[in-house]
């Protein structure tokens, strides 16, 4: 009975969010299926109801000056190796998502680029960046969003973290003329993804 307890004890603590600060003024996260990411000051965990149904998906709501960001860390069944490459991404999400509030993007999210790697040596990964606009409009526009995802997988579990929200903008001026207009997240959030890892693994390649 007892190990059976500690057991218990330690799924909690993973899927439960720790307040352990850091050199850095950050506080560690700690995910679904082992997994731990660094997270600003601005950030909190958003409550669950023990025995909620939704207990595979770990919300964090960040503010950072003016700017809201959200990060959605979830686990699901596993995908095999060779299902990490870009062609995925959006069959990926809308599995990913399912259930949850952010099912109703499914059909907005278009992933432009990105990277990833398929093998389970260490874990499969792939880190991509897309748009999210709205059925019908072309994109990009000026109210234009931006979603991140990045995935790690292993033969036994596939963990997510997808990331939306307002962005900073920034406008490319050649000659006294705007040729473009970089959107991205705050450095903070930008620092949390690439935080975002299996807690076991040490130096995770990126």
């Amino acid at each position: 009975m007892p190990r059976f307890l500690n057991a218990i004890i330690c799924l909690v603590a993973l899927w439960a969010v720790s307040a352990e600060k850091s050199s850095a003024a950050m506080w560690l996260i700690r995910g679904p299926a082992n997994t731990s990411m660094a997270a600003d000051p601005a950030c909190k965990g958003r409550d669950i109801e023990r025995n909620a149904p939704d207990d595979n998906h770990l919300w964090i709501d960040c503010w950072i000056g003016e700017k809201h960001v959200t990060l959605l860390i979830s686990s699901v069944a596993p995908f095999g190796a060779k299902d990490f490459t870009f062609k995925n991404a959006a069959a990926m999400f809308e599995r990913i998502t399912a259930g949850t509030e952010w099912s109703a993007f499914k059909d907005m999210v278009k992933f432009i680029g990105g990277s990833s790697f398929q093998g389970f040596e260490p874990f499969a990964q792939m880190r991509l960046i897309g748009r999210l606009c709205d059925v019908g409009e072309k994109c990009p526009n000026p109210q234009e969003k931006i979603v991140a995802l990045k995935m790690l997988g292993t033969s036994r579990v596939t963990v997510s973290l997808i990331v939306m929200g307002d962005v900073e903008q920034k406008d490319y001026i050649v000659h006294g003329k705007r040729v473009a207009t970089y959107r991205y997240f705050p450095d903070p959030i930008a620092t949390m993804v690439d935080t975002f890892n299996f807690a076991t693994i040490q130096n995770p390649p990126y």
